[in-house]
């Protein structure tokens, strides 16, 4: 009777307590599992790195899973097939090639596997054009406007990502024919440039340009001049030679497209005065490099500025049929001018 009274006094008192620390402990339990889950479901990353995955026809939840999981855009296989279940979808993600990218959530990347990204678009950028021409070609192409992609080449991510000493993506849109999901932004489009041009410079090249004194941002400045000039790759070299022997005795370069580049790239020659015109970019006033690239090279062009033939000369004009001829001296150099001037005149007769 005794032990009765005193347990039934122990439980009116304790129950109270005991049933707090009980609600207490399963909030604490739930609280962490929502933490929990909306980690598992985050985004991996803050990165808007592209990647493409290819998922074969009749792959299951598990391969799909393990598949993005390599390419780390999931954070756990398991949780992602959990959540497949729970929406129901786990039989209604589609075979085909993504484009995603490591800031997307997991229930993101299941609404893009379930709808599909099967149609694919080609873009092709012709080596050597500006961004502005880029841009002008994204808009006739049908794919979105100038004006947009004008845009996503300004984004502050992108740029400090991607443009080494630049505040422009001018240089750094790799010329390539990109393959894209139906529907993407131009600003993905953008960043599969800029991240091409990236990783096209390796170590390699990073050690050759040291080699030279020069940056990155120097050499791709270089690439573009000699891209614009040359009429053939079989002349690259010799035209990096040209201007390397020019910059290594503090000379002009006196290259005709930076002029046109800081005029805007009117579709006509230079006149005199179009040589006096007052820009950082034109290399009639100013010695040395101009602050940035004129245009976007390919890597013919790059390598040629990394790797200049050795020679003696000074000079170039062109003669035609995409040639030009080369110079020592610039007695020769005008004598040759006069010897095309002359043929010139004669076709005309």
């Amino acid at each position: 009777m005794f032990l009765r009274n005193i347990g039934s006094i122990l439980t009116q008192k304790r129950f109270p307590r005991f049933a707090l620390y009980t609600l207490g402990c399963l909030g604490i339990i739930c609280f962490s599992m929502v933490l929990i889950g909306a980690y598992y479901l985050s985004p991996i990353a803050s990165s808007e790195e592209i990647v493409t995955i290819k998922i074969s026809p009749g792959s299951s939840t598990t391969t799909i899973a393990e598949r993005l999981a390599t390419n780390n855009l999931i954070r756990s296989p398991l949780v992602f097939k959990i959540a497949a279940r729970y929406r129901g979808i786990g039989t209604q993600l589609r075979a085909g090639t993504y484009q995603l990218s490591r800031d997307m959530s997991l229930p993101r990347i299941l609404d893009e596997l379930k709808k599909g990204q099967i149609e694919f678009q080609t873009f092709t950028v012709p080596e050597g054009i500006t961004a502005k021409a880029i841009a002008e070609l994204w808009e006739s192409s049908g794919f979105g406007t100038a004006k947009a992609f004008v845009e996503a080449t300004q984004a502050p991510k992108l740029l400090k990502k991607y443009v080494p000493e630049g505040v422009t993506a001018e240089g750094y849109l790799f010329p390539n024919t990109y393959k894209f999901a139906k529907g993407s932004t131009t600003k993905t489009i953008v960043q599969m440039m800029l991240a091409e041009a990236d990783k096209r410079w390796d170590e390699t090249l990073a050690k050759e340009a040291e080699a030279l004194g020069l940056t990155r941002h120097q050499v791709i400045t270089l690439a573009s001049i000699i891209q614009r000039e040359a009429g053939s790759e079989s002349e690259i070299p010799q035209i990096s030679s040209v201007f390397h022997n020019r910059l290594k005795h503090n000379w002009r370069l006196q290259a005709d497209p930076t002029v046109l580049y800081a005029l805007g790239d009117p579709k006509r020659l230079l006149t005199r005065k179009d040589l006096k015109f007052v820009s950082p970019y034109n290399t009639y006033l100013h010695k040395g490099l101009p602050p940035g690239p004129i245009g976007n090279p390919g890597m013919a062009s790059i390598l040629g500025a990394l790797r200049p033939e050795k020679t003696s000369y000074y000079y170039f004009v062109a003669i035609g049929k995409g040639k030009h001829h080369f110079s020592k001296t610039l007695a020769e150099h005008n004598r040759m001018i006069r010897q095309i001037k002359r043929k010139k005149a004669a076709a005309k007769n």
